[in-house]
């Protein structure tokens, strides 16, 4: 069931600095000869759940990757543009990515634990960072685990093999190893779609627990979750915003047909 109508909602056009995450202006992205992403221009809400909708290879997912600088990685990949975090553009070639990625967490489609124990992987991005004192790592696992809702399900078996948790568990064993270095923004792609419902169910109620101490954006192609967990969501189609909006109005007043026909199931 569609879970609509959230009370005091900032229209995105009325956003001020104080309250974006990230703000995005003019960003363009190309893949070799291929332009992805095109003249796109939003503003992502603190503390608040954003979810990119639109049809497979419209740019969500690619849009998201900007935001932690996995694009970097894919070779042949420019782009133009700004994505700005914390009143810096990160595109510049001054930014320090490990510290970003850091700042901004990154949860997949399919669970992706290392092969460690439950303790190593969630405490892995720390010690990557620095942290040494087993009274520090100690605090930090617990606390992590307990904000992506693990906690009391692995406490008797920390140092068993991640691999022997079940797939929902493991998808909130990245999630708390991602929550282990305080991100301000945690992008979430996809990140119930290999899940069955009921475990899904759990990870969006994660979600709205989670916005309370991080921005999080969602990349989905469920319409009805969407509508469950976002209080703002973007439609995109061919590489272009189409319509930014609280999800409220989107989904039940969007502006412009495309986007109607594509909620509404007429193409997609």
């Amino acid at each position: 069931m569609l879970k609509l109508f959230k009370h005091n909602i900032q229209p995105v056009s009325e956003l001020s600095s104080a309250q974006t995450a990230v703000e995005v202006n003019a960003l363009n992205l190309w893949f070799g000869d291929k332009h992805v992403l095109k003249d796109i221009t939003m503003r992502i809400p603190k503390n608040n759940v954003t979810a990119l909708i639109g049809q497979s290879g419209c740019g969500k997912s690619t849009l998201i990757n900007c935001f932690n600088r996995l694009n970097d990685l894919y070779d042949g990949c420019q782009y133009k543009g700004e994505v700005i975090i914390d009143g810096k553009n990160i595109n510049s070639k001054k930014t320090n990515v490990s510290r970003l990625r850091a700042k901004v967490g990154m949860v997949f489609q399919r669970p992706n634990p290392f092969p460690m124990s439950i303790y190593e992987n969630v405490c892995y991005g720390l010690k990557l960072q620095g942290v040494r004192e087993r009274r520090n790592l100690d605090d930090a696992v617990e606390s992590a685990l307990k904000q992506a809702a693990l906690w009391d399900e692995v406490k008797d078996r920390l140092f068993e093999p991640a691999m022997t948790l079940s797939g929902g568990q493991q998808q909130r064993l990245v999630i708390a190893r991602a929550l282990s270095l305080k991100p301000e923004v945690l992008l979430l792609d996809e990140p119930t779609s290999a899940l069955d419902p009921l475990t899904t169910l759990f990870i969006e109620e994660l979600m709205e627990s989670l916005k309370k101490q991080c921005t999080i954006v969602i990349v989905t192609h469920n319409m009805q979750q969407a509508a469950r967990v976002s209080d703002y969501t973007a439609f995109f189609h061919q590489g272009k915003l189409v319509e930014y909006a609280d999800s409220d109005t989107l989904f039940t007043m969007p502006e412009k047909k495309q986007t109607e026909d594509y909620i509404t199931g007429r193409y997609g």
